[in-house]
């Protein structure tokens, strides 16, 4: 299993609206990738910043899926400015 998160500073008054976006578009488009395992959205109000956190089978998925479907990705989150982390899972501390 393989982190990506991405990063959108949109600033606070865009908070809302990005959030929206990208609830839809991985609700729909994003979910129903079978190599997509879910997501978290964060949002920082005091910086305007909101944070997706998905989890799917390798970073290639992701990557081949953003690139196949970079059209409909732009038209919904392009205008927020996403950037774009790739990281491996090296720990899991579960709560005792």
């Amino acid at each position: 299993m393989q982190v990506v998160m991405v990063e959108f500073a949109v600033g606070t008054d865009k908070l809302d609206a990005c959030v929206t976006a990208l609830k839809g578009i991985t609700g729909t488009l994003v979910a129903a990738q079978p190599q997509f395992h879910g997501a978290t959205v964060h949002v920082e109000h005091a910086t305007g910043t909101v944070l997706n956190y998905m989890l799917w089978d390798t970073h290639q998925d992701f990557i081949n899926f953003r690139d196949g479907n970079a059209e409909k990705i732009g038209e919904v989150l392009g205008e927020f400015g996403p950037k774009g982390r790739m990281l491996d899972v090296v720990a899991e501390i579960p709560k005792k």
